[in-house]
Parts: C-alpha cells; sequence; structure tokens
C-alpha cells in the first residue's frame, strides 16, 4: 500500500466530482486498491488539500467532462476531511523541486514526506467537507486540466529540473516499432485473438474476479426482422460485469481491424461507414425500444440461457457469479442463486448495454460520431446505450533496454 497526491490542478468542478461520486481518476496507472490518496486542488497559486481516501475497486464509471483522459479509475472508501491546508511544508523534506517530485502523476511519495503528510492532515482534520468557490474559468486550457497534474510547474523549468533532478528523467525500456495486425483472426497477429488473450492486461479497469468474457463469436446472436445484407448480427464476444453499485453491466464487444488489408484512408472511411457503425448499430438496437418488444424479449430469453449454460459448465464462474449473488443478497439461499442471477442478467439487457468497438485505429471526431449515433439507441428503462472504444496498437521490438523502467517508445 503506497501513498500518492491525486492533483486537480485549478479544476475544482473535478475535484468536487471526485468526492460527490466517490470516485477518483487516474491519467496514468500506478496506483493499485488500498493506496492512500491525498486529494489536492491549486487556488490562488497555492496546493490545498481537503480530503484524503482509500482507493477501492476499479470501476469505469468516469462522471467528468473530460472521461477519456482517464485511463484507470477507482471507486474510493474511508473518506476523511480537513480544513483546506497548503503543501508548501514538503519543500522541506522535498527541495525546490518538490512539486515534481511529489505532485506530478500520483507517484508514490517517500516515507518522510508521507509521515509530513499524515501530521498535517491531522492537525487539521474536522468532521464535515469543506468546499472552494468555483469561479469562471479564464482560458479553454483550465476546462481540459487532468486530474493528474501536469502543469503544477512552468514548463520552462522542465528541462532544468531533469538535468538537476536525475530520478524526475523517464527512462526507457526500449523502442518499438508500431506494425500491422494481419487482420481480425490470423492465429499469430489476429487483433481479436491477441485480445482475447490479453483482455485484462489491457483493460484493468475490468477485474478478473469482477467480470465474465465470453470470448465465442459465433453463441450470441441477435434477432432482427430487418437484417442488413454483409452486416453480422452476432458480436465478437460478450462481457458481463459486475460493477461497484453491485449491478451487472452487458457490453457487447466488436472487434475491427484495418490491418495489411486496408491501408488507404478511403478504404477506411468506406469500411467504418459501410460495415462498421451499420454493425454496432444493428447490435445496439437488438435491445433498443425502437425493435419490437417480442423479438426483444426472445434475443434476451436466448442470451441469459446461452450465458447460464456457459457459466455453469465452468466450476469457477460458477463460483463467480455465487459471490456476486450473496454479495447482492447475502441471505439468498444456494438454489435461489441462479434463478436471482437470471433476474439481474435480464434487468441489465433493459437498463445497461454497452456497445465496446476494439479496433487498431479510430479518430476522437469518429468515436464521437459513433457515440452520438449509439446513445440515440433508448433501452427498456429509458436508459441510453452506451458506446466504448478502445483503439490497440501492436508493437514490435526494435531493442530491449531495462526491463524494470516503465516507458517504451513507439514509432509509427
Amino acid at each position: 500500500m503506497a501513498v500518492r497526491t491525486l492533483h486537480c490542478s485549478t479544476n475544482i468542478e473535478n475535484y468536487n466530482i471526485c468526492l460527490d461520486n466517490q470516485v477518483a481518476g487516474f491519467g496514468h496507472r500506478g496506483a493499485l486498491p488500498d493506496d492512500t490518496i491525498y486529494l489536492l486542488v491549486k487556488k490562488d497559486r497555492k496546493t490545498l488539500c481537503g480530503a484524503r481516501f482509500e482507493l477501492d475497486s476499479v470501476t469505469d464509471e468516469r462522471p467528468w467532462e473530460d472521461a477519456d483522459r482517464y485511463v484507470l479509475c477507482y471507486s474510493i472508501k474511508n473518506i476523511e476531511f480537513c480544513n483546506f491546508f497548503d503543501l508548501e511544508f514538503l519543500g522541506d523534506v522535498g527541495g525546490h523541486y518538490w512539486t515534481l517530485k511529489y505532485l506530478q502523476g500520483a507517484k508514490a511519495i517517500d516515507e518522510v514526506a508521507a509521515k509530513r503528510l499524515d501530521e498535517e492532515f491531522n492537525k487539521h482534520k474536522c468532521a464535515e467537507r469543506q468546499y472552494l468557490k468555483i469561479e469562471m474559468k479564464k482560458s479553454a486550457k483550465d476546462s481540459n486540466e487532468d486530474t493528474d497534474d501536469e502543469s503544477v510547474i512552468d514548463d520552462s523549468e522542465i528541462e532544468e529540473i531533469i538535468r538537476e533532478v536525475p530520478e524526475a528523467e523517464i527512462k526507457i525500456m526500449g523502442t518499438f516499432q508500431t506494425v500491422n495486425f494481419q487482420n481480425e483472426t490470423d492465429k499469430f497477429k489476429g487483433l481479436e485473438t491477441l485480445v482475447n488473450k490479453n483482455f485484462f492486461n489491457l483493460f484493468p479497469n475490468y477485474r478478473p474476479d469482477r467480470t465474465i468474457l465470453i470470448a465465442k463469436n459465433r453463441l450470441f446472436r441477435t434477432h432482427q426482422s430487418d437484417e442488413i445484407s454483409g452486416i453480422s448480427s452476432i458480436p465478437d464476444a460478450l462481457l458481463i460485469s459486475f460493477d461497484t453499485k453491485k449491478k451487472l453491466q452487458i457490453s457487447l464487444i466488436e472487434y475491427e481491424c484495418y490491418g495489411d488489408g486496408k491501408t488507404r484512408s478511403s478504404e477506411k472511411s468506406k469500411y467504418l461507414n459501410s460495415h462498421i457503425i451499420p454493425q454496432l448499430m444493428q447490435f445496439a438496437s437488438s435491445f433498443s425500444i425502437i425493435t419490437d418488444k417480442s423479438i426483444r424479449d426472445k434475443t434476451k430469453k436466448d442470451w441469459i440461457e446461452k450465458i447460464i449454460d456457459y457459466t455453469s459448465a465452468d466450476k469457477e464462474l460458477s463460483d463467480r457469479i455465487d459471490s456476486w449473488v450473496k454479495e447482492m443478497k447475502p441471505d439468498i439461499s444456494t438454489r435461489a442463486i441462479i434463478s436471482h442471477f437470471e433476474k439481474e442478467l435480464l434487468e441489465a439487457f433493459e437498463s445497461n448495454i454497452h456497445i465496446f468497438l476494439v479496433i487498431d485505429e479510430l479518430s476522437y471526431e469518429q468515436k464521437e460520431t459513433i457515440k452520438n449515433i449509439i446513445t440515440s439507441f433508448k433501452v427498456e428503462n429509458g436508459n441510453s446505450a452506451v458506446f466504448d472504444a478502445s483503439v490497440v496498437k501492436l508493437v514490435q521490438k526494435i531493442s530491449f533496454v531495462d526491463k524494470d523502467f516503465e516507458y517504451a517508445l513507439t514509432a509509427q
């Protein structure tokens, strides 16, 4: 368990959202469950602390406007509050460049600084949360601040700091070249093949013990009265997640890959518009109120039966479901677990549907366009279908320096 600071820069709104929703977002990986986090915000050129907490479980909840910037999010627990105090005292233990040493990138801080932080927090500890006045942002830059503060120090100081503080230098583990996947399903260089094998390493927000990945790309067929020629009605995988609110989430995963077969921009654009988007729309519409209820019900019934059959045949998955249901209803009898799980699955299909695109290339503009299309589909309870997307790149080693270093360079 490490001690870290999480800096919202000048964005008081993001600071408040973190505490309001009990969720912490990180722009870099590294934080782990049970780490102690001091939540910081900058006001009037002072770096202030008003709360601390421990990280709980990984979550995909991202309530901030700049949600795409957070690569890892945790629910939080054991929240404590204090009257806001300035962290300038850390200069006594961290030197002139204490901001870089202790505030950048939510890095773990050393024992001496952690002790000083604890002493100062306890000195200012209070029973109720304190608030800062939110002022109008002066520039677009302010509205895009990351929770992991990247602007604690002036850019002009960076070069000098790296010279004087060697531990601040980014150390490269090796150099790598971005290469194309062969296609989606190639045994060795297929996007779908490699992502399925490395799913939980690629997407740490999905914990193996809180998720069931059914990577059988012919198992779940949607029922459509007007299927589009050439557009598959079968997602490549199904993901069932048990979230921190003790509810199930259903994600229909679609793997798409331009790979070696589509290298021109015109080819990619045509494929996106004529194949990928219509296919994602078909998935979303299958559980949307625009589709006849009897057809929707048939799809849900078939899929739930297949999920039960698949998980019942695997003891590890059966045990996982047992633990989920007992977490939902601690006093439930063993005989009632499956029926309750079926009930929760049905509720998820009617309220918590995600369409998850994993692809080797997707621009921000394209992602926003697809998101707007998918969210136009309303499911049974009135919620919108949710669009998730991740771009996965295949990189090949050029040279390797040190496996203990954190960063790598890719050439594209």
